[in-house]
């Protein structure tokens, strides 16, 4: 059966246009009366007609809206949307019951179980549906999105997922969707810290990076990090990924901070944390997660 047979809503608002933003919302188009949000009104504008919806001045201009997706770089600011706050009303004030919020920002899973509480409470359901696959998943709408909360809600959002996402899959209950992004962004974090220094070594050896990269690939240390950020940003050495350090340390901290609340002992995970903490005291606001790499090179004498 086909998307539209499956169509659900009518007016779909979202808010956070940035690098992902700003992608995701073009494969939403023609799927429903798109209201698109962000504190930047031009970025809004622009993304607004490139998406064939309409930007807004505020979160007010949601109220009617069936579903509102989040594209947020914090859960401070996540809770602040949803939640409201200094700056006015948030989402839980201005949806209807019925409506549907998806956060498919990069959350911390105890805040995301706190607004889905209190959503809950106001008929609303709630979502978190964090995605990998970085900006060119995101234009392509190849996105990997997992989704945490009722297999109901779950379904219902299906249909407008499927427009952002190839691979769209129910991690378990409320939270684990947001958990399970960060445990893999830690994951991609450590391998490529660790792709970085193998590399590093390498190249010292005498190794063509290049060579060396498709021979990696062919072989058992292959990976997403190795296939595709390495082409991409650094055997090029352009280091322009387009997921900022900032962003990728904020995921790893969550992880950590979730890994420590399970008791479950890490050695590389909590090395690899370090490593990228690290990173992030020395390095210029705004910069790309490869950063963490041409300082392994730099370090390497490279």
């Amino acid at each position: 059966m086909t998307q539209s047979a499956h169509r659900k809503h009518n007016t779909v608002g979202f808010v956070g246009l940035g690098v992902m933003g700003s992608r995701m919302i073009r494969n939403i188009k023609g799927y429903a009366d798109l209201l698109v949000f962000d504190v930047d009104t031009a970025r809004a504008e622009e993304a607004a007609s490139a998406a064939g919806g309409k930007a807004v001045k505020g979160l007010a201009e949601l109220a009617g809206a069936d579903v509102v997706v989040l594209m947020l770089p914090s859960s401070t600011i996540v809770d602040e949307v949803v939640r409201g706050g200094p700056k006015g009303k948030g989402l839980l004030d201005l949806l209807s019951s019925g409506a549907t919020i998806i956060d498919m920002s990069s959350a911390t899973p105890a805040n995301t179980i706190e607004n889905a509480r209190q959503a809950k409470a106001k008929g609303i359901s709630y979502l978190d549906a964090p995605v990998s696959g970085g900006p060119s998943g995101a234009a392509a709408g190849t996105l990997a999105i997992m989704v945490g909360g009722s297999v109901e809600d779950f379904e219902h959002a299906r249909p407008l997922l499927e427009r952002m996402g190839t691979n769209v899959i129910l991690a378990g209950e409320t939270g684990s969707g947001h958990a399970v992004k960060a445990l893999n962004n830690l994951l991609g974090a450590v391998v490529l810290a660790a792709s970085s220094e193998i590399f590093a070594a390498g190249e010292k050896f005498g190794l063509d990076p290049s060579v060396m990269h498709k021979i990696v690939n062919a072989s058992s240390g292959g990976s997403f990090m190795t296939n595709v950020t390495w082409p991409r940003a650094i055997l090029p050495k352009t280091y322009d990924f387009g997921f900022t350090l900032q962003l990728m340390n904020k995921d790893v901290g969550i992880a950590m901070s979730l890994i420590e609340s399970t008791g479950v002992q890490t050695r590389l995970a909590k090395l690899g944390a370090e490593m990228w903490g690290e990173t992030m005291k020395d390095a210029p606001a705004g910069v790309d997660m490869t950063e963490i790499t041409r300082r392994i090179m730099k370090e390497a004498g490279l």
